[in-house]
């Protein structure tokens, strides 16, 4: 009776000095965002309207009318986000943090405001090298470069965006330059397949994650950089055929106590899983019975930039302008798989002001104006859309 009574004391006394010695704390964070938004005319978009890409084609009745010059409008709140960042146990000499955070946008429109998973990873940093493993944002889109706008399309359809599974590492090469590379595999922000639907698995046959690579300079308020990617799609199961397309990005973003200047250009294939323009087109031969498919991915081309201006702490005034040109095959026959396939070049004008109660409760509002050129055998016309957006921001962290 007394060794097991000595037996308990000991073990009570070791779990005492291990929960002593193990290291355990955590931020909460996130916002709540109502937003209001007022269109002059539908377009293609998702999420209860917030995710709004480019004006809808026309759609002409018997009468001569078209269906989508309507006004329409609405009021969601379905961008609220919540995170938890886990500060751990040094593990291999190497600061360990997890990263958990989801909001209410879901995956598509049907499950919208069910809570969706937006970044699942854990990150090892040492001195020279962090690895993360897991699901965050794809190396080809680069958070700092994010427009500052509150729009949930974040610049889209010019810069990309995208978040995927992946195996990332950054290697610090110098005191300001840094070496990023990732595998990624596709989930929500898939691409397009061949019945129109977005489709994770043409990655996963193919046998070869995404493939990005990158470089990044860092100095006094100074971020600049390159990005290359790599990905190969088989789209049908039943056929061999694959197709690989490359793109390539390039970004700088420079901020001073009172300016924040970004500017970026992408120029690459088969791009709509970064919610931008382009897909591919199937060519069928059907002479090749064995291998019928053959398939040719579109190019797209982007550029934007955005000015703020940080001089006022009460209001902050910013302008955003892109353009965007998407270049197809005109060989006959061809079938479509893509964003915005019709589309030939798209523009956005975008103006706006944000008031700020304090540092993390806030107004924004904007004016956007986009306008897409449609071009087809049957079609050869440009249609534009006004959007007011109004959001009020509340952000939070127990840190």
């Amino acid at each position: 009776m007394k060794s097991r009574l000595i037996l308990l004391i000991c073990l009570f006394v070791s779990a005492i000095s291990y929960s002593q010695e193990k290291k355990f704390d955590f931020e909460v964070y996130g916002w709540v965002s109502p937003q209001y938004y007022l269109n002059s005319r539908q377009c293609v978009e998702g999420r209860d309207g917030l995710l709004c890409l480019y004006p809808a084609a026309p759609s002409i009745n018997a009468y001569g009318k078209d269906l989508n010059a309507v006004w329409n409008h609405n009021f969601s709140a379905s961008m609220t986000r919540i995170g938890t960042r886990i500060f751990m146990n040094d593990v291999l000499n190497a600061k360990v943090v997890g990263n958990i955070e989801g909001d209410f946008t879901g995956q598509s429109d049907a499950n919208i405001h069910l809570l969706r998973l937006r970044q699942a990873n854990v990150k090892m940093t040492w001195s020279k090298l962090a690895l993360t493993f897991g699901h965050g944002w794809n190396v080809f889109c680069v958070p700092e470069m994010m427009p500052t706008m509150q729009e949930l399309n974040n610049g889209a359809p010019f810069h990309p965006f995208s978040r995927v599974n992946h195996i990332r590492a950054d290697y610090r090469i110098a005191k300001s330059l840094t070496l990023v590379g990732s595998l990624g595999w596709q989930r929500d922000y898939a691409s397009i397949g061949v019945d129109g639907g977005r489709d994770y698995r043409q990655l996963n046959r193919s046998m070869l994650p995404e493939l990005n690579l990158q470089i990044q300079f860092r100095q006094n308020g100074l971020l600049a950089g390159l990005t290359g990617e790599m990905k190969t799609l088989k789209p049908i199961l039943e056929y061999e055929e694959t197709v690989t397309s490359y793109a390539a990005n390039a970004f700088v973003n420079y901020r001073t106590k009172n300016w924040d200047f970004r500017l970026q250009a992408v120029y690459g294939e088969n791009l709509n899983d970064y919610c931008m323009l382009g897909g591919y087109q199937q060519d069928v031969d059907f002479a090749n019975i064995g291998n019928p498919y053959s398939y040719i991915p579109t190019l797209t081309s982007t550029i934007w930039f955005e000015v703020s201006y940080l001089g006022n702490q009460r209001i902050t005034p910013a302008f955003f302008s892109a353009y965007a040109e998407h270049t197809k095959s005109d060989k006959l026959g061809l079938v479509n798989c893509g964003s915005g396939m019709h589309i030939d070049r798209v523009y956005r004008v975008a103006p706006r002001i944000d008031f700020n109660f304090t540092k993390d409760f806030f107004l924004s509002a904007i004016a956007e104006y986009t306008n897409a050129h449609y071009l087809t055998d049957k079609m050869d016309e440009s249609v534009g859309n006004w959007r007011l957006g109004i959001t009020l921001m509340y952000k939070f962290s127990n840190k």
